[in-house]
């Protein structure tokens, strides 16, 4: 993500409208249900030291709410820096991660500007919509379906990617690719995204030293790159994420 004066906590958003548009009407690009088990076992909080290039540092909570409605979870991603946020909410299904919706909120204070990007998930069509400081706009896109090249297609929503990825399978050696759903001012519904697991190494961040798989999503030879911890709940403690790093500080 191009983080440029204001905070941006990285995940695939607007550097995805660059690096992953040629695979966006891609009919044919493969798309799969990669998240296969959840493993947290209760609410958490994750605080982590968030670093850009040349940039101020900030720092970044996500927090997982179990069960926030019956059978749906709520993940949130709290992010600041010098006074500007970069807040981010999804509702997904509490076994499949499938989501219901999701909000991204992003506040300049410097510019006096508020912005929401929001999605709303129906049985086959996206609802996108962008208010900033009050002027509305909208638009929709349609749902994968299943065809008999792609069977079983998964779609995930930009905002749980640090739990998509603690959630499918963790070995050397997967690969397997998703459809990834992002509203930054330009919707997309993103097929043909790579979730590759490499061998687990040793990171070091302030919460400590873990052994942890190193997890790429990539597209077009780039990737963005997640340590994922080897020992359960399998917690993201450091991800690099276009210009942005974050490291784990604290856990609840």
């Amino acid at each position: 993500m191009k983080l440029g004066r204001r905070l941006a906590w990285g995940a695939l958003a607007v550097c995805a409208l660059a690096l992953l548009a040629s695979c966006g009407d891609d009919e044919v690009a493969r798309s799969t249900k990669v998240f296969e088990n959840v493993r947290w076992t209760g609410a958490e909080s994750m605080t982590y030291h968030l670093s850009f290039r040349g940039e101020d540092p900030g720092t970044c909570t996500l927090e997982t709410k179990p069960e926030f409605e019956p059978g749906r979870t709520q993940l949130l991603r709290l992010c600041e820096r010098g006074g500007y946020r970069d807040d981010g909410l999804a509702i997904v299904d509490s076994k499949t991660l499938q989501p219901f919706r999701s909000e991204r909120t992003l506040v300049d204070p410097e510019k006096d500007r508020r912005t929401v990007h929001s999605i709303e998930y129906g049985d086959a069509v996206i609802t996108f919509k962008t208010d900033v400081n009050g002027k509305v706009s909208d638009t929709t896109r349609d749902l994968p379906k299943a065809d008999s090249k792609n069977p079983n297609p998964g779609w995930y929503d930009d905002e749980s990617l640090f739990w998509l990825v603690r959630g499918i399978p963790l070995r050397a050696g997967y690969d397997d690719s998703y459809t990834h759903v992002i509203n930054a001012g330009q919707p997309r519904v993103i097929p043909g995204v790579e979730v590759i697991v490499d061998a687990a190494e040793q990171v070091k961040v302030p919460a400590g030293t873990f052994s942890a798989w190193k997890v790429r999503i990539r597209q077009d030879q780039r990737s963005y790159v997640v340590w994922v911890d080897e020992a359960a709940p399998n917690r993201v403690v450091r991800a690099q994420i276009e210009g942005a790093t974050y490291e784990l500080t604290a856990v609840k």
